[in-house]
């Protein structure tokens, strides 16, 4: 018998950048404390044989290879990464160093519902909201987590800041903003 594959989502990490502390007012004293507390709530909540779907930023990769593989190999799932504006490192490397497949947006039916997977919405076209259902993003880490509706599509943030700092079941997410 197969174990149960949940699927999370996530956003905007920035393991690795101290300044991300100050600027969105996270409850850590250092990166090294954010760290630990970002690696050890996604490993108590994703599980090995779990789907990961990363929206960006999930490393502030300002040199550092030898670090930023350390803490991508802690991280617990197969790793979906929608690249963000600090994820500069080039594709290959991420799926050479932990995830599974990288782009810069995906589409995915998903439960009868078509989802727009990326990192910032604001590279999405007036007319481009009608084709979805919901647009999950993060890039916008302190800005509310249901942002907006347009037409019929429901947009969600997940930066880390909206999530306690943990990633969250994608099925849980779609369902409470669908009854909001």
């Amino acid at each position: 018998m197969k174990p149960e594959i949940n699927i999370y989502v996530s956003s905007d990490e920035h393991f690795l950048h101290d300044n991300i502390i100050k600027f969105c007012n996270r409850p850590f004293k250092s990166v090294e404390e954010m760290t630990e507390r970002l690696i050890k709530n996604w490993n108590q909540t994703v599980r090995p044989q779990d789907l990961i779907i990363n929206l960006g930023d999930v490393i502030y990769t300002k040199g550092a290879s030898e670090k930023i593989k350390e803490i991508i190999d802690r991280l617990f799932g197969r790793k979906i990464l929608c690249l963000g504006n600090h994820d500069r490192k080039s594709m290959s490397f991420y799926l050479t160093n932990g995830f599974d497949f990288v782009c810069d947006r995906f589409v995915w039916e998903f439960n009868n519902r078509r989802i727009l997977f990326l990192h910032n919405p604001n590279f999405i076209e007036s007319a481009d909201y009608r084709k979805y259902d919901f647009i999950i993003h993060g890039h916008r880490h302190n800005k509310g987590l249901f942002i907006t509706k347009k037409d019929r599509c429901k947009i969600i943030n997940v930066s880390c800041e909206q999530l306690n700092y943990q990633p969250i079941n994608l099925l849980s997410l779609l369902n409470r903003r669908n009854n909001e």
